[in-house]
């Protein structure tokens, strides 16, 4: 009887029906951090402060909500992604207005939520916007760096 408990268990363990706890307290507070961060480095417009947030590689991928493709990988995209984007503005206030789950499993985390933007245009005029987001995080060394970011303008 015992062999078998063991077996089921382990079946289940391998089926993803029980999971150990990878959410610890300080993971879970490094990533609203980080998801912190990517907010303080969008409002000053800052694409120093926003490549420190960045994981600098390949598979990254960004969409913003007025996006016509999706912008793959730091270097080639996601970067040049931004440096135009703040070049539209000259003042943005970007902050995120809930977050609805915070999860992580392993060095993988996400983070969905609303965020809400007032922007001032460098055409003239102002926008302001609410959002929908999902911001996913990869921990590298002993940091949470974002490898993607999705933000799709609420309908009214």
């Amino acid at each position: 009887m015992q062999m078998k408990s063991w077996f089921i268990g382990l079946l289940m363990v391998m089926a993803g029906i029980v999971t150990s706890n990878a959410q610890s307290a300080s993971d879970i507070d490094a990533i609203k951090a980080a998801h912190e961060s990517f907010y303080t480095a969008l409002s000053a417009r800052d694409p120093k402060a926003m490549g420190a947030v960045w994981a600098n590689k390949p598979y990254v991928v960004n969409i913003g909500p007025s996006s016509k493709t999706i912008a793959v990988g730091y270097e080639d995209a996601v970067s040049k992604y931004w440096v135009k984007a703040f070049d539209r503005f000259t003042k943005a206030s970007v902050s995120p207005t809930s977050i609805a789950k915070v999860q992580t499993n392993g060095n993988l985390a996400w983070v969905v939520g609303t965020e809400h933007a007032e922007l001032e245009l460098k055409s003239g005029g102002q926008r302001t916007i609410d959002l929908f987001v999902t911001n996913i995080f990869e921990k590298v060394g002993d940091r949470w760096l974002m490898i993607s970011h999705h933000a799709q303008v609420i309908p009214k």
